[in-house]
């Protein structure tokens, strides 16, 4: 049965612990909880947020209008041929316990992908990503219902129009759709498996642990991931953080030039930008060099391991959190000539 509650608190929904209410907050847990929202009052009359990804979020003052939690649960395989398995995954799932289980079946690709928190529902809102890998590498369409037509779409890889942290969810179709499912398309690993390791911090741990980087697994690979996140990032069940809270920016290749001439030892990764050559830089790097990292103000600061991560060390409310974050994005505008553009989502 639907149940439409009023004046809830946002606190157990975001990983910021921010406080803040909701005027209306609803949880869907199967479809035909969709259908029976979109006919209320409530829907049609107020504002509306989905909130697929409670681990990417940032409220910043209570919410006029209503939240929309997606709890949708479940599993399928769709298909299997070859040597790929189709696998449908309902909303609210776990997004790195998905990622685990096919890991376990002996199927590959979503190993770059384990333990960025938050749920299936999101993974391609933002097109999440780290260490080489993105979301729109292993899914193969995205299943919601249109809360104006009220029909069931299924789009494919092509039609969710994936960039570097964007999609079609996030722009023309934010807060039109709920996503119900994804399918993911994983391979089993094969003799000629060679996974995306490149990154430092991967290959250092390679080195140490002695493994043979021709013959690693991809669970072997997941394990270094797993390592690497827990060392970077602080316990989210003691400090509140959204991860990393900026996007990697992407500069012309005049910017990066005249930018390497002060700075030659910028982390740059090439990429194609509009058509053109670009060059995507470290946003953790230019926040350190910016003397961001470790500061605190108030009781909102930037991780002593990782200057991307922006934490709340105790009873900072969301507004304070932007504006340290802006605090950043104006330094680092100053130095480098970068903008700066929030991975979360600020409300």
């Amino acid at each position: 049965m639907l149940e439409i509650k009023k004046n809830i608190s946002l606190k157990p929904y975001n990983t910021f612990a921010v406080d803040g209410e909701a005027d209306f907050f609803v949880e869907i847990q199967d479809e035909q909880d969709i259908f029976d929202l979109i006919s209320t009052d409530v829907f049609t009359t107020q504002p509306r947020f989905i909130l697929g990804g409670w681990a990417n979020i940032l409220f910043t003052k209570n919410y006029t209008g209503l939240i929309i939690k997606n709890s949708l649960l479940g599993k399928k395989i769709m298909k299997e041929e070859d040597n790929k398995i189709y696998v449908k995954i309902w909303a609210g799932e776990n997004r790195h316990e998905a990622m685990m289980r096919a890991l376990e079946q002996g199927y590959v690709w979503g190993e770059n992908l384990v333990l960025i928190p938050g749920e299936v529902g999101a993974a391609p809102v933002g097109n999440i990503g780290a260490y080489g890998k993105e979301a729109q590498d292993i899914i193969a369409e995205v299943e919601g219902i249109d809360l104006e037509t009220k029909e069931k779409k299924i789009r494919t890889n092509d039609e969710c129009k994936f960039a570097y942290r964007e999609s079609i969810f996030k722009h023309e179709l934010k807060d039109k759709v709920i996503i119900t499912a994804v399918t993911f398309v994983f391979e089993q690993q094969s003799p000629d498996y060679f996974p995306n390791i490149q990154y430092n911090d991967i290959q250092d741990i390679i080195w140490k642990q002695c493994i043979d980087p021709t013959a690693i697994s991809a669970q072997e690979v997941a394990d270094i991931i797993i390592t690497i996140r827990q060392n970077k990032l602080p316990d989210r069940t003691k400090t509140g953080t959204a991860g990393s809270f900026f996007k990697n920016p992407v500069v012309s290749k005049e910017q990066f030039e005249r930018l390497l001439v002060t700075y030659p030892d910028l982390k740059w990764n090439e990429t194609h930008h509009h058509g053109s050559i670009a060059f995507k830089l470290s946003a953790g790097q230019l926040i350190e060099l910016a003397g961001y990292k470790g500061k605190q103000e108030g009781a909102v600061a930037t991780y002593d391991k990782h200057a991307l991560v922006i934490i709340n060390t105790g009873g900072a409310s969301g507004s304070d959190i932007r504006a340290f974050a802006q605090s950043i994005q104006k330094k680092v505008l100053e130095l480098f000539a970068v903008s700066l553009e929030p991975e979360v989502i600020i409300l």
